[in-house]
């Protein structure tokens, strides 16, 4: 019988809180009173709890594991199930399934627009020229905007270089110079792999570039220039989240790209030429 903790999260994490209340320490029980008040932490990055709620990362941490998790990606998942039968509840019977779909990937896009600030994509635009070599970075649900964007950035000629392992790509970090540049995607901004790539590569010299949801996340605060997104926070829908907001942003930079530098657009047909007879 399997009796990991993990294998199957109990959602009534309020009892279990209740009944462990006098095994954790003071600060752990601050976190767990937060969080009952506070349902809406389910979408919110560890980072943004941090700062809203004033308890340190460790404690959350801690508080999470003492319920049975593995860390404050499973808790969120308790969290979030609990709120699942009062959303279908407010949702009307006559909505279409879609509806809702099409209104969330609506306001992700316009708010993401809204927010891409102007001089942060002029700047990341402007390293990225200047680069010897650009090392997009991103694991897991990152792993197809890393793609995606050295894909767009080989077309026009920038020697742009995927990693999506942990190991390796802080093996290919410690190879960055200074001109060089670290492109590091993570919507939590705080994923272990990625911050210890950012933090190798700064410590080069390399210019490193964020593309995150969080502004006061810890990647943030290494990156030379943050370009944000607001995409789904849904813990439910984690490891398939959308890429819509991430894929708008790698599109506004590749135009400015362009702008600055419309002598690229050869490279373009250069590529495109180089591939033509692939296609039928």
């Amino acid at each position: 019988m399997n009796t990991s903790p993990n294998s199957n999260p109990d959602p009534s994490w309020r009892k279990k809180f209740r009944r462990m209340h006098g095994e954790m320490t003071a600060a752990e029980q601050r976190a767990g009173e937060y969080f009952e008040s506070h349902a809406e932490a389910a979408y919110h990055s560890i980072s943004e709890v941090v700062a809203h709620s004033g308890i340190g990362y460790g404690t959350i941490i801690r508080f999470c594991q003492k319920l049975g998790c593995k860390g404050f990606q499973e808790f969120k998942l308790m969290l979030a199930t609990e709120g699942v039968a009062n959303v279908r509840a407010e949702q009307g019977s006559d909505d279409r399934p879609s509806s809702a779909v099409e209104r969330r990937l609506t306001n992700e896009l316009a708010d993401t627009l809204r927010l891409l600030e102007d001089d942060h994509l002029q700047q990341a635009a402007e390293n990225l020229l200047a680069g010897r070599v650009v090392l997009v970075v991103g694991v897991a649900s990152s792993a197809p905007l890393v793609l995606s964007l050295v894909w767009k950035l080989s077309r026009i000629g920038i020697d742009a270089r995927p990693s999506t392992e942990g190991y390796v790509m802080a093996v290919n970090a410690t190879l960055l110079k200074k001109h060089d540049v670290l492109f590091a995607i993570s919507s939590s901004g705080a994923t272990k792999d990625i911050l210890h790539a950012a933090e190798v590569a700064a410590a080069q010299g390399a210019t490193v570039i964020a593309l995150t949801n969080f502004s006061s996340s810890p990647l943030s605060q290494i990156a030379d220039v943050s370009l944000f997104t607001t995409a789904n926070r849904d813990p439910l829908k984690a490891e398939v989240p959308s890429i819509i907001a991430g894929e708008a942003v790698a599109e506004m930079l590749l135009e400015r790209l362009l702008l600055l530098a419309p002598e690229r657009r050869e490279h373009l047909l250069q590529s495109s030429k180089a591939v033509s007879d692939r296609k039928l």
